[in-house]
């Protein structure tokens, strides 16, 4: 089975891009994986795939660039239409389909309900890429029903989910949630981070995910589904 995979979220700013840098500088150099998110919005205020490799001070040799990217911090299918600009989801599928053997980590842009196109929605592009999925949520109050949701409409139609991450502040409700969110989905929890209580420099980030990121390895044992194989963090 291919080692690429894909990184959804709940919603929009809930954890996908960070979960996305602690992965990568944890395993990138480890095992040959690369950052890529194909469909890029907001450039005028954030670029993630800059930002990841800002803070892991990583190589270019470690990052794809974006098939498309729009100034406007909005839907891919709104934001390419503010530039008279229509994305063709035929050549993004092309795209990925050419990279599925590679080790790679496809970030989405925003959920899964999320229209690239006027009749072409995010979860489309996922089931027919046939990539396994990782689904970020937010560790906060309301992430259950979030969760749910978004793994229900995966499971339903037959999209492989290896599991849940949850991101976010740790406080009283978090193994509640995680334990819920399991026992109503079916999908096992692989973990939680908290984001740093200071600015990291990537050495200090890199420390940072080693210490924090994938405590029991259920992320990487799973995407790397080598058939009984163990990969340790």
């Amino acid at each position: 089975m291919s080692q690429a995979f894909f990184v959804t979220g709940t919603g929009t700013d809930v954890g996908k891009t960070f979960f996305s840098s602690l992965f990568m500088a944890k395993y990138a150099p480890k095992y040959d994986f690369q950052y890529w998110k194909p469909i890029q919005t907001g450039l005028s205020e954030v670029d993630d795939t800059s930002f990841i490799q800002k803070v892991t001070n990583f190589e270019d040799r470690y990052f794809e660039r974006p098939i498309y990217g729009f100034a406007h911090a909005s839907s891919p299918h709104y934001a390419a239409k503010k530039e008279s600009k229509q994305i063709d989801p035929k050549f993004v599928l092309n795209q990925i389909n050419a990279r599925r053997h590679k080790r790679v980590l496809i970030e989405g842009a925003g959920g899964i309900f999320v229209p690239w196109t006027d009749s072409f929605l995010g979860w489309q592009g996922i089931q027919q890429t046939n990539l396994k999925v990782v689904v970020v949520g937010s560790s906060e109050l309301g992430t259950i029903n979030h969760t749910l949701m978004t793994l229900e409409c995966l499971l339903n139609r037959y999209i492989p989910v290896i599991g849940f991450y949850l991101v976010g502040p740790k406080n009283e409700l978090i193994e509640d949630n995680q334990n819920t969110i399991q026992r109503f989905s079916g999908a096992p929890c692989l973990g939680h981070t908290s984001f740093p209580m200071q600015r990291l420099n990537p050495k200090e980030f890199i420390s940072y995910s080693e210490t924090f990121f994938d405590v029991n390895g259920s992320v990487i044992n799973s995407v790397m589904d080598t058939e009984g194989d163990e990969f340790v963090p």
